[in-house]
């Protein structure tokens, strides 16, 4: 089986709305592990253009975390949550022949969430590295208090059977 590792929306504007020092050292871990194992490491950058965006367009809030950008075979500009959806992605995995997709990144419960479950319904095995994800939003966001935003979706990643849940060391291993 041969694996991307597959980085949703680490932008400026994201990592600077909170302490996320420890979700970009895992995926400066897992990006280097793909590196040494030669598999190809990619990517997407969400173009936002409101005025109130965490991560406006052509600002450096919208630029990709610099310690990461570097390990990118490829970055995929989306409009929306979906890598997916009026993209090249699933075209770029498919000429380099990946049927593996590890997902990580930013926003959870959007980005993170909807492409694993859009990757598995594309016949892609899917992995969700839960402690390299993150969001910028909170129990407040959602009148929910006391929500766990990350393990609540991977809890219902994971008890779907269909997505593989794990830690950055886990997939390491």
């Amino acid at each position: 089986m041969k694996s991307a590792l597959l980085i949703l929306d680490i932008q400026n504007g994201f990592t600077k709305a909170g302490d996320f020092g420890e979700v970009i050292s895992r995926n400066l871990l897992l990006a280097t592990h793909f590196q040494e194992q030669q598999q190809i490491v990619v990517m997407t950058r969400h173009v936002d253009q409101h005025t109130k965006s965490l991560i406006k367009d052509q600002t450096r809030n919208g630029e990709l975390d610099a310690s990461l950008h570097p390990f990118a075979h490829k970055v995929i500009e989306k409009q929306q949550p979906s890598a997916f959806l009026q993209t090249e992605l699933d075209e770029y995995l498919k000429t380099n022949q990946i049927t593996h997709l590890v997902v990580t990144g930013f926003n959870v419960e959007f980005c993170c969430l909807f492409n694993s479950i859009i990757a598995h319904e594309k016949g892609y095995h899917v992995t969700f590295i839960e402690d390299a994800s993150a969001t910028v939003n909170t129990d407040h966001t959602y009148d929910m208090p006391g929500l766990d935003i990350r393990d609540f979706v991977a809890t219902i990643l994971d008890w779907s059977g269909t997505i593989k849940v794990m830690d950055t060391d886990e997939y390491i291993g």
